[in-house]
């Protein structure tokens, strides 16, 4: 059985996954002014991961917990740096580190697989 905050990352990873594929499409269309929003709505997100996510926290072993919320906060408080830059080329970087390939895991995926593989090393 998948452990509940594991499933609550994973959708937030579809979430985000979903959002990146629609930025890019609309990126590539040359549709500036809905690439902006489509970041904007990422950043949001993610802005309101440390909120969202601290029900699910208590699905983790009490040992796990708060290296859990320190990375939610990381998360949240970079996408609110973005936001309160207004900067869309901020808003599309988050998540990515600077040598970040297509294809690889962003770092909320990598996140959640380490989340999950230390749950599945311990069961």
């Amino acid at each position: 059985m998948e452990n509940d905050f594991v499933r609550w990352l994973d959708g937030c990873c579809s979430g985000i996954a979903s959002l990146e594929a629609e930025g890019g499409a609309r990126r590539v269309a040359g549709d500036v002014e809905a690439f902006r929003d489509v970041m904007h709505e990422k950043a949001m997100l993610l802005a309101g991961m440390a909120r969202e996510g601290e029900p699910h926290i208590v699905a983790l072993p009490e040992r796990m917990r708060e290296k859990a919320r320190l990375r939610l906060a990381r998360f949240t408080a970079s996408a609110e740096n973005a936001l309160a830059l207004d900067s869309v080329f901020y808003m599309s970087a988050l998540l990515f580190p600077d040598e970040y390939r297509d294809g690889e895991p962003n770092d909320l995926e990598l996140f959640r697989d380490e989340i999950r593989n230390q749950l599945q090393a311990e069961a």
